[in-house]
């Protein structure tokens, strides 16, 4: 019996765009853009549900996100389910309220506004804070889009706003703790990737306290056809964040920049096509590391599901996800099992339309890969990719198999999954 039904509209997962996810009472919640910010709930990470609850409906969002909608000059839908420029939201719980850092604006604009709302009940009702940091139309390319927030604790406790989209790049600004608004009302922040029109958005930080490294992850290219995620690190959540090669996601090269996570790809086995992967969260539980995105399939903009898929970290620190969707995935220690045919798919550091497709290998260990415990070094095409190898499950096979993913010293990266 397959573990995972066949996508379609009736599953929870569909229509999740943008998705951050909160853990809280045993239970996982993703929120997401469009409509009035409606959750998504799962036990387990695996089966998700739409329990049909949003943070607002048409009466209350009009009335609590009046002057963000006035100041961006937008209208709001009659329905949860519809389009709507409430955009990519985040949520962090602070003592006894729920924080929502809410985006508003409309494609292609930078009258922009980020704002907070907080409530005691996760699913309402929510009051307005105030404006947390707003930007003004005319599409200056020196400076920041107030979309796409992102808050986060650092390891001091202090707690940081990151946020941006195109136009002007990628800012983080610090909040007050106590109100959750800025400490510096009229202060953009610190440029810290991106700019200059560079198609990246969506960033997402978070700390490894075993690297000691923040990890920013961000989205580039168009969220229709060409999304990938790259990845940079820092050892200060201000910056500067370097990619595998040292180099600043500042720097105006910028399809050259990060380590590359996932773009759109398909395996041979598969059926479906993964189409344009992005706009991540991710969730940190316990020790475990989960990577949460939205995907469109076969190359359907209007068919896009959320994805959670397990994160770990390589013998280099540098952020690795699993090629499956996560299904109680277990690190392989042993060297047993590892001789056998896999599909693996190579992802460059290029932004393209242009799906990723597999390709057959035979991988012998000692050969072509070596093996200690989890971690694994991979030989493809005269370069060494370091990564883990895990037990998950593989819909398509209806069955647990061995896959592996694993980044090279330049930022690309590569996916496996044996073949039964």
């Amino acid at each position: 019996m397959k573990l995972f039904k066949d996508y379609s509209t009736s599953l929870g997962e569909f229509g999740v765009h943008d998705p951050s996810i909160i853990k809280t009472n045993n239970k996982y919640y993703t929120i997401s853009t469009h409509g009035f910010y409606q959750f998504r709930a799962s036990d387990d990470l695996i089966h998700w549900v739409d329990e049909n609850k949003s943070c607002f409906n048409s009466k209350t969002i009009k009335n609590t996100l009046r002057e963000g909608i006035e100041y961006c000059g937008v209208g709001v839908p009659n329905s949860r389910r519809e389009g709507s420029p409430f955009w990519a939201p985040d949520m962090i719980k602070i003592g006894p309220f729920y924080y929502l850092y809410y985006s508003i604006s409309s494609f292609g604009s930078t009258q922009s506004y980020i704002g907070l709302c907080k409530s005691k009940n996760l699913f309402g009702d929510y009051v307005q804070v105030g404006c947390v940091v707003k930007s003004k139309g005319g599409g200056n390319i020196n400076l920041p889009n107030a979309i796409d927030p992102c808050v986060k604790f650092d390891a001091k406790n202090r707690l940081w706003l990151t946020y941006g989209s195109f136009f002007g790049g990628i800012y983080i600004k610090e909040l007050d703790k106590d109100s959750g608004l800025s400490k510096k009302q009229n202060d953009f922040g610190k440029h810290i990737a991106g700019g200059k029109m560079a198609p990246i958005e969506g960033p997402y930080v978070i700390y490894n306290k075993l690297t000691k490294y923040y990890y920013l992850f961000l989205s580039f290219g168009s969220l229709v056809d060409s999304y990938n995620v790259r990845v940079a690190r820092s050892k200060n959540i201000c910056g500067p964040y370097l990619d595998p090669n040292g180099r600043l996601m500042t720097d105006e090269d910028w399809d050259n920049l990060g380590g590359m996570v996932i773009a759109s790809y398909h395996f041979s086995h598969q059926k479906d096509t993964y189409t344009a992967p992005g706009h991540n969260s991710v969730l940190v539980d316990g020790d475990n590391y989960y990577f949460i995105h939205h995907t469109r399939l076969n190359c359907k903009p209007d068919k896009h599901y959320l994805n959670v898929r397990k994160m770990y970290f390589n013998s280099l620190g540098w952020p690795v996800v699993m090629p499956n969707r996560y299904a109680h995935d277990k690190l392989h220690m042993s060297s047993n099992d590892v001789d056998g045919v896999y599909n693996i798919v190579h992802f460059s550091r290029k932004t393209s339309k242009k799906t990723n497709e597999s390709k057959e290998i035979n991988i012998k260990l000692n050969k072509n890969l070596k093996k200690s415990r989890q971690y694994i070094e991979f030989k493809f095409k005269n370069d060494i990719y370091y990564g883990v190898m895990v037990e998950g499950y593989d819909n398509y096979q209806d069955a647990r198999t061995l896959q592996f993913s694993a980044m090279n010293k330049t930022g690309e990266t590569i996916m496996g999954i044996k073949i039964k």
